[in-house]
């Protein structure tokens, strides 16, 4: 897809480091050209990539000492704000499962915040991530951050009318001197 700004286009084309782990895990194919390691993964590339939202798969983010792969970061189209995408998959399975909470520490204690700058999405072969579960968390995150885009203009502009009007009094009181 065509980037909407030169900041959004450079981002995408800087090479990044990607996880070296287990590539022989990755066996999906996606649309957008990446080679992921699970159907849910491939489904969220596939949205992220058909509603035009930039994203890198398993770039190298460093928290404190460690480097840590999220399995999507991602730059809101309009804000640049980045986000971070994790999909935990295996939720029903206890060996998978038993690191996520040191994890999600991790971006904590590092100032990246689960439902502000990181997005979580979970799964069990029960309940699997559907196209609607993904559809609803980029609505819900784009939007948030249009949102706050928005409510900055209007402050922007009720702090520039406020002015404008008192700045407008006090040259009608030099003048009326």
């Amino acid at each position: 897809f065509k980037p909407l700004s030169k900041q959004i286009e450079d981002w995408l084309n800087t090479p990044f480091e990607q996880n070296p782990k287990y590539p022989e895990n990755k066996i999906h194919k996606t649309s957008s050209g990446n080679v992921v390691r699970s159907k849910s993964e491939a489904l969220i590339d596939m949205m992220l990539y058909t509603n035009k939202i930039p994203f890198r798969y398993e770039c190298a983010l460093q928290v404190g000492n460690f480097t840590i792969y999220p399995d999507f970061t991602i730059m809101h189209p309009k804000t640049g704000k980045i986000y971070y995408w994790e999909h935990f998959g295996k939720m029903d399975d206890g060996k998978y499962n038993r690191n996520i909470g040191e994890r999600i520490q991790r971006y904590v204690n590092n100032g990246i915040i689960p439902t502000v700058d990181l997005i979580i999405t979970y799964e069990t072969s029960d309940n699997p991530l559907t196209v609607e579960d993904i559809e609803n968390v980029i609505k819900e995150f784009m939007s948030k951050e249009e949102s706050m885009l928005f409510i900055n203009e209007l402050r922007a502009h009720a702090f520039a009318y406020r002015y404008n009007k008192i700045s407008k009094a006090a040259d009608d009181r030099v003048r009326d001197l």
